[in-house]
């Protein structure tokens, strides 16, 4: 598991909403409209993205290499990948409803 010390939070429009953990996933209900979803190491990774009404989007963290401790950046992924993906996984949060 490349990488699986390095378990940054994740923030949905500067909100803690879960962390990054390997094996694991977590879901977030949020109103339509703008979303930032970031990652912290030695560096802010950030991904910005609309969500629409009724829409379900799926964002996984990839582990990259920096100087000082690997990155984690958030990336979008399609339903078909997000279902197939997240069938190898365990839930590990709460459900969280934010506005």
């Amino acid at each position: 598991m490349l990488g699986a010390a390095i378990q940054p939070t994740i923030q949905l429009n500067g909100v803690a909403v879960g962390d990054s953990k390997p094996g694991g996933f977590f879901f977030v209900d949020q109103a339509p409209g703008a979303k930032d979803v970031s990652t912290t190491t030695e560096v802010e990774k950030k991904l910005t993205f609309t969500l629409d009404i009724g829409q379900t989007r799926y964002v996984r963290t990839v582990i990259g290499f920096g100087i000082v401790a690997g990155r984690v950046y958030p990336e979008l992924v399609d339903d078909a990948t997000a279902q197939k993906e997240i069938a190898d996984t365990s839930y590990i949060g709460k459900p969280m409803i934010t506005k």
